[in-house]
């Protein structure tokens, strides 16, 4: 990862900014037609990102790159029915769906939402 990082600097011009965002909820919030139904669980998720971190973090003790700003938003990814979010949260990684979740969302056929807290780094590229 840090050569990617390495090689991400090497391109960009001095002072451009890396932009790095990553999904950052332990748990994501399901509602079915506006009636909350559970959770996901992205603990697996995390564990990548904690290796990005540490990553980005050695760059950043490098002095390739410097932390300008940091901010967090919540997502809400939104589905016309609750198959269609199990078809599509299937191909999350490191997400899983608790299988009550999961068999709620099988019989709902109503909008269904995940909501995600998501961060947002800008990277100031240095040197």
């Amino acid at each position: 990862m840090v050569d990617a990082l390495t090689r991400i600097h090497a391109a960009l011009v001095p002072g451009g900014i890396l932009v790095d965002t990553q999904p950052v909820s332990p748990r994501l919030p399901v509602a079915l037609d506006g009636e909350p139904i559970g959770e996901l669980d992205d603990d697996e998720w995390l564990e990548i990102v904690a290796a990005v971190d540490a990553e980005i973090d050695k760059v950043l003790a490098a002095g390739l790159f410097a932390l300008r700003r940091e901010e967090h938003y919540v997502v809400v990814h939104e589905f016309g029915s609750g198959r269609e979010c199990l078809d599509i949260v299937a191909g999350w990684a490191g997400t899983t769906v608790p299988e009550s979740v999961a068999a709620r969302l099988e019989r709902g056929n109503a909008r269904t939402t995940v909501e995600q807290d998501t961060r947002l780094r800008l990277l100031d590229r240095r040197r």
